[in-house]
């Protein structure tokens, strides 16, 4: 909280010292915590909850592979890697970048959501290709709602749906099935690329 005091404080217009003494870069803080977080859970009230419901549990917010070990050891039935649009913690390491190595320590073991500027076809074709078992859509479909009420929502999905069949045959695959991470990765070993 400290530091999230401190770095609100820089950003808050005014003179950084005024503002330690000023009340409102706190009251964001508590605020946010407030409404965002909650930091007395721990890896013990997952396992709690496992323990009294046999509906799925699906933890969102995994960013490190140590973290899916964790989550599937306690009894989470699924992963969504994502770094909730950098909202929560602006700068952290892109959820992309997080996503091959999770979906390596898993293994299999439980689906791996992608969840993370999902906007296009491409978007999806390069979550599927490095592991995502499925993607969530967070914005877009919103959009189309907004616009256009549940026939934008359709549309919108419609649309990703063809730019990721469009995809898929401008980079030489005829199915889902042949994604792989070499669909998407340079080949390092082509004029040193």
């Amino acid at each position: 909280m400290v530091r999230t005091l401190v770095s609100m404080t820089r950003h808050h217009p005014g003179d950084f010292r005024a503002n330690l003494r000023s009340p409102e870069p706190r009251a964001a803080v508590e605020t946010f915590l407030d409404v965002f977080s909650r930091s007395s859970l721990t890896w013990d009230d997952l396992a709690f909850v496992r323990d009294r419901t046999t509906l799925p549990i699906i933890l969102k917010g995994i960013q490190r592979p140590e973290d899916a070990e964790r989550a599937v050891a306690s009894g989470a039935d699924g992963i969504v890697v994502s770094n909730h649009g950098g909202r929560q913690i602006d700068g952290a390491i892109g959820a992309l970048d997080t996503l091959p190595g999770i979906v390596r320590q898993v293994d299999g073991r439980v689906p791996v959501l992608f969840d993370s500027g999902i906007r296009t076809g491409s978007d999806i074709l390069i979550a599927l290709a490095l592991g995502a078992t499925a993607v969530l859509i967070g914005r877009p479909w919103v959009y189309g709602l907004a616009l256009a009420g549940t026939a934008g929502a359709e549309t919108v999905l419609r649309n990703l749906l063809a730019e990721l069949d469009i995809a898929l045959g401008l980079s030489g695959h005829a199915s889902l099935a042949e994604l792989g991470s070499g669909s998407v990765a340079r080949d390092q070993t082509l004029h040193g690329f």
